[in-house]
């Protein structure tokens, strides 16, 4: 009796197996629009988390873009495009949405931590 047990749960579990829809050979998702930073038509996000600009590359629309900035960090920071066209302050803690016009790929970067750099790539 233990044995007819034994297949038939044996047989249960292979079953089961074979119905799964999970083969593990699908590709997982790409980044989702908010993952990679870009999201509305003329809108994207920046986190600046641990002494970094999360994600550093932005792929934005010619024309006005409005960028939310999020510092979850505990130090100030700020937010200046290479081009020294926008230089905002960003403190511990705050949230600020600029605007942007841009009609070339432009770098930016933190003034006082320097090595905190991204880019606005634009497509």
């Amino acid at each position: 009796m233990a044995m007819v047990i034994a297949v038939l749960a044996l047989a249960l579990t292979l079953v089961a197996a074979g119905c799964s829809s999970d083969s593990g050979d699908e590709e997982s998702p790409g980044p989702t629009d908010e993952e990679s930073g870009d999201l509305a038509p003329g809108s994207a996000a920046i986190n600046i988390v641990d002494l970094t600009f999360e994600p550093t590359t932005i792929t934005v629309a010619s024309g006005e873009t409005d960028i939310a900035i999020t510092n979850a960090d505990t130090v100030d920071h700020t937010f200046t495009l290479d081009d020294d066209s926008v230089d905002q302050a960003v403190a511990a803690g705050e949230n600020v949405t600029i605007t942007v016009d841009l009609s070339a790929s432009v770098g930016f970067h933190c003034v006082i931590h320097p090595a905190m750099t991204g880019m606005l790539q634009v497509a």
